[in-house]
This record gives structure tokens, sequence and C-alpha cells, in this order.
């Protein structure tokens, strides 16, 4: 993120996260994932000392715990946020935080070598993701933190073209004097009609121009202002960049294409990208060093193979050997054993023709027969000696076909590293949009209901979220999520109000319970209210209806199928979705049918995921998104494959 970056986001994040409590802290991969619970719900920030800092509806699916994340999860536990700051001009942001009278700081440096600092009131820094002695500064625990040297100059300095005087080229100026990055570099001298001029040397160019140049500055931050995003793509569907201005010079001089979206939405894409590229280039250092590994274990376990071919070789040899000279290996076998007990071991050799050399030890004896030689145990007879060799045999058969088949194993391994090696990076982002956080649908005419998921999301969704022209849904069962339909102010026709109810049904404890059906009221908005009769009191996620009811009775069966999105910003996904068969089976490329069973929801997940999930959408789909959107312990009472 260049400095423009973070002042839009000091000033966006600023009113977005004010009031937000912090809920928790991971590491994940190369980044930080804070979870900020909201009035609206929890959100989730990605901070990346060096990189960026922004809010992401790109939810990682693996996250662990480091130094940092255990540290702020001891002292900065449901601390509060009192507000985000840029520090000066600089890529530094500052989060303030608050848990009753105790003051805390933690400092994202988003510039070459920035770190993430935990400081106190008096910014005596309490923990640093990396600590360092630098020339200019110590960043070290109980010294005081100072942000790194300003490089910058702010759009309202008067020093501007003073610093622009002091380099050798116009663009020289703009990214070392001014502190910005080539593209915002060019971007203002195109404005500024100085593009053909930007390696020429400010001092041969009109004072004018330069003033009209600062202006440009000025325009572009107060653009950048609006909270818009733009993402510059060149041919692929992966963004090159994004910027918080209309890019224009990217636009018609370098002939880019452009989407226009808000700031955060361009971040969060770009460095969607950015997460999938760099896993990717992880797997693959990855890959490379297993590759190598299993490269040297096959040729280690090659070696194996060729000695126990050999001894084995060698044992069949001398087995073949004593089977065709098998009376003449006997006599000699008599005649050690004989001479052995008459006059000892020294005299064997010299007695006995056809036995080279003993070993008194191990009772052993080295007979030659023809061009061989084969070690014999005098201890026994010829039969059980052959006996033995046969055995020996036998270890060495099944230790080669144990080390043959750990090779193959291997080597298919290898293979398979291979070609995963050769293929391209699937740059997939699946965005969780706002209202996935509660229970939701889309009906058959395109309005948009959500449910709560609990009393505080009742409440939620009534406060913040339903207007008087809205359907309100609720079932006189305890525990029966609120579900609200967005009418845009339309006529909503009945049968988009019952697929909407199937939320309301299923998700109450109607399901747990075992129903058949149950019966589902629906109001407008302007019916219900949060104040009760005088005398009486309202719990968390109860209201008041006023006025008619309308009834409609809701069997308990669910679907709960794979929705294929595209998108011009994310490009093509998958994600869940649920209502009533005939919408479900509209929307989605596979789909199941649910109702109350007893099969525990771990167990329904598990069978949901490998019958419509694998294979398909299990990039974007976990079994732990499955189970959320499970009603309760179920049955499936029907699989449905419609197409990809």
């Amino acid at each position: 993120m260049d400095v423009i970056d973070v002042y839009v986001a000091a000033r966006l994040y600023n009113d977005r996260l004010k009031d937000c409590y912090l809920d928790n802290f991971y590491r994940v991969q190369f980044y930080w994932l804070a979870k900020v619970r909201c009035r609206e719900g929890v959100v989730n920030i990605k901070l990346e000392p060096g990189v960026r800092f922004h809010l992401s509806n790109i939810v990682p699916s693996e996250k662990k715990v480091d130094p940092l994340a255990i540290f702020v999860r001891k002292h900065l536990d449901n601390v509060k946020v009192l507000g985000v700051r840029q520090v000066g001009w600089e890529r530094v942001l500052r989060v303030e935080l608050a848990r009753g009278s105790e003051k805390y700081s933690m400092f994202i440096e988003l510039l070459p070598r920035g770190v993430v600092v935990i400081a106190n009131y008096e910014e005596r820094i309490l923990f640093a993701s990396k600590q360092m002695e630098l020339r200019d500064r110590v960043v070290k625990r109980g010294v005081k933190y100072q942000p790194p040297p300003a490089r910058g100059l702010p759009p309202y300095s008067e020093r501007l073209v003073e610093v622009l005087l002091e380099h050798d080229t116009l663009v020289k100026g703009l990214t070392r004097g001014w502190g910005l990055p080539g593209y915002v570099a060019e971007e203002l001298a195109f404005r500024s009609g100085l593009f053909e001029s930007k390696n020429t040397k400010p001092a041969n160019i009109a004072h004018k121009d330069l003033e009209n140049l600062t202006e440009s500055y000025n325009e572009v931050v107060k653009e950048a202002e609006n909270g818009n995003g733009f993402l510059v793509y060149a041919t692929s569907n992966e963004p090159l960049l994004y910027t918080s201005f209309k890019p224009s010079v990217l636009i018609e001089e370098y002939k880019l294409s452009v989407k226009g979206v808000d700031f955060n939405t361009a971040v969060d894409t770009f460095f969607g990208h950015y997460e999938r590229r760099v896993a990717r280039e992880t797997t693959l250092r990855r890959a490379g060093e297993k590759a190598a590994e299993l490269k040297k274990a096959i040729d280690e376990i090659q070696q194996r193979i060729s000695a126990f071919q050999k001894d084995l070789d060698g044992y069949r040899s001398i087995l073949n050997t004593i089977y065709e000279n098998y009376a003449q290996v006997e006599q000699v076998l008599l005649c050690a054993q004989e001479v052995r007990r008459a006059a000892g071991w020294e005299s064997v050799p010299e007695r006995c023709s056809g036995v080279e050399s003993y070993q008194a030890d191990k009772g052993l004896v080295l007979v030659k027969v023809g061009d061989s030689t084969v070690w014999l145990d005098i201890r026994l007879d010829l039969k059980r000696n052959v006996i033995e060799i046969k055995k020996k045999i036998g270890e060495l058969e099944r230790k080669l076909e144990t080390a043959l088949n750990k090779k193959r194993e291997m080597e298919e391994e290898l293979k398979q590293i291979g070609e995963a090696s050769l293929e391209e990076p699937r740059l997939v982002i699946r965005p969780r949009e706002w209202y996935e956080r509660f229970h939701w649908t889309i009906t058959s005419n395109g309005f948009l209901a959500i449910g709560g998921r609990d009393a505080d999301q009742n409440e939620t969704i009534y406060r913040k979220y339903m207007e008087e022209s809205d359907i309100f849904l609720h079932a006189d069962v305890h525990g029966a999520p609120v579900v609200v339909v967005k009418t845009r102010g339309e006529d909503v026709p009945e049968t988009d109000i019952r697929e909407a109810a199937y939320l309301t049904a299923c998700y109450s404890r109607a399901w747990k319970a075992g129903l058949a059906s149950i019966e589902v009221f629906w109001v407008r908005g302007g019916q219900v209210s949060k104040s009760p009769p005088s005398g009486e009191y309202l719990s968390k996620g109860s209201f008041m209806v006023y006025g008619k009811r309308n009834y409609l009775s809701i069997p308990l069966e669910l679907a709960l199928g794979v929705e294929k999105v595209e998108s011009s910003v994310y490009g093509v996904y998958y994600r869940l979705f649920a209502g009533p068969e005939d919408l479900v089976k509209r929307r989605t490329v596979s789909y199941v049918v649910l109702r109350p069973s007893n099969q525990p929801v771990e167990t329904v997940a598990r069978e949901v995921y490998g019958s419509i999930v694998r294979g398909l959408a299990s990039e974007f789909i976990s079994v732990n998104d499955i189970i959320e959107r499970l009603p309760g312990p179920s049955v499936v009472v029907k699989t449905v494959k419609i197409g990809g």
C-alpha cells in the first residue's frame, strides 16, 4: 500500500472500526488476521507489515498462533477500538485501543522493513513483531516507539516545488522527493500535461507547470477521499495493481483495462490474488524441496535394492551349487565335523580337501565347490544348512520386495509433484458478502432474505436492516429466527415470501424437535416494534407485532446446494445456497434435500461434502461451512447433481 492508500485507509477504517472490539487474533501464512466484533457483526482485518492493512471478505481456511498472536490474545483481549490514524504523511497506521482506563496503540508499518508494534499509553513498546537496532531508531521492548523517518511530502506541503528542483528528472523528484510510487508519479505528470517531460530536469520546466503538478497531487488525494477503488488489468484475470483514484495514464497511455469498485473491494481483491500467488509460490518451493528429498531417498533405497539383489543372487548361486554337488559338499562337511572333534579347528583345512578357511567363533567353514565357495555351519548337517540358506533367501526376497514397493511409492509421489508443478496457478477468490454471516437466501424474483442465527443477530437485523416496507417473518416457536425480506419498496409475490419462510421454519427449534411442519407468520416491517406495552418487558431478540398476521404452513424440509457465482471482480467461485428444493435446484449445480432426523450434524456435513462438494467446489466450501448451514441433526433424503 502506498502513502495515499494509507491515507484513505485511515479515513475509511476509522469510521468503520470505531467502537468495535478486538475479538481474536491469528497468524495466517505470512500475515496476521484480526477479528473485530462490531455492532453489525464480525469484521476481518488483514495486516502485513511492509505490505498492507485492510478489511477482508476473503476468509482463510487455516489459522494458527505465533508470539504476536499469543501476546495480543493475552493482553488485548476485548479491547475497544478508539480510532485508526495515519502517522504523519507516511505508510504507518496507528490503531488506538482501550480497555477501561488502560490505553494502547498498535502501530502497523507498511513500508520496507516495517514491523507491527504494540505500545502502552506512554508509547513504550510492549511487543514488536521484530526487534531491530537501526541507524535512525531502535525497536525493542521498553523503548519508546519511534516511527521511521518521514521521507515523503504531503500534498499541502509548501516545499513541493522546492524539492522537485533538487532532482535531475521530474519522475525522480516525484518518487524520491515526494515519496510517491511510480504509477502515481506518472498519473500526476499525465494530468498536468507533463507526461512527455517526466524525464526532464525540473529546473528546465516552467514554474507554472510545476505548480500545476502540485494541484494534480491535491486533486488525486481529494479524489481518493471518495472511497472509490480501481482494479487495473492487462490480459489475465489477475489484477496488476489497484488505485484509489481513476488511473487515467494507465487507461489512455498504457491501454490497460480498469474496473471501478469501492476502495476496500479493490484492496481486498488485489491482495486476495496476491495471497494465492504467494501461497502457490510457497507450495512450489516446498514441492521442490520435497522432490529433492525424494530423489535422494530414491537413490539411497536403490543402493539398498542393489545390495539386496547382489546378496540374493549370491545365496541363490550357493544353493544351486550345493544342489549340483550335494554328495561332494556333504562329504566335505562331514570331514570337517570329524576333524574338528578329533584334532581341533586348525587341522580342518589340512585334512579336509575343499575347506579353504574357517571361523571358529561362529562355527563356520568355507567350502570350495567348483568355482564357488560357501560358508556352512559345522554344527548342522547339510540339510539344515540348506534350510538356513533358504531362510536367508526368503528374508532377502521380502526385504527386496518391500524396498521395491517403497521405491515405486516414492517415484509415484515424485511424479505427482512434477505434474502439480506444471499446472498453472489457479487464482480463485471466495469473497463473503455482508449477509452471509446470517441465515440467508435469495428468492425466485431476486429478493434477499436474511435471518438471525441467535438473539443478538435478531436484534441487529431488526435495528439495522429492516425497513417499514420490508417483510418480517417469524414463528410462534421459541428460538425461531427473525427473517426479513428486503423488498426494495416493491411488491413481493407470496411465492417469494413462502420461500423466505423456510429459513424461519427450518432454522427454528422445531427442526431439532423432529416436527414435520410448523406455522410461520409474516407482517410488514412497520407492524413490528421493540416497545412493549406499559408494565411489560421484552427480552433480547423479542418483538411486539401489531395488526393482522398472515400465516403459512411450512414443511420442515431444506435443500442445500452448491451455487456457481460468476463475478466481474472475483471471477468464478462457489458457495452454499439454502432454501426450498424448487428454488435451490434452479440456482445450484448440485444439491441435497434434508429432513429432521437423529444423525449428528458433523456426520451429515461430511456426507454432503462428499456427495456434492468434493471435486467440484472443495477449494471454496469446507465441511465446517456445511455445518454452519445445517439446521440440526438431519438425514439426506435426496441428492441431485445437475452440472458443473
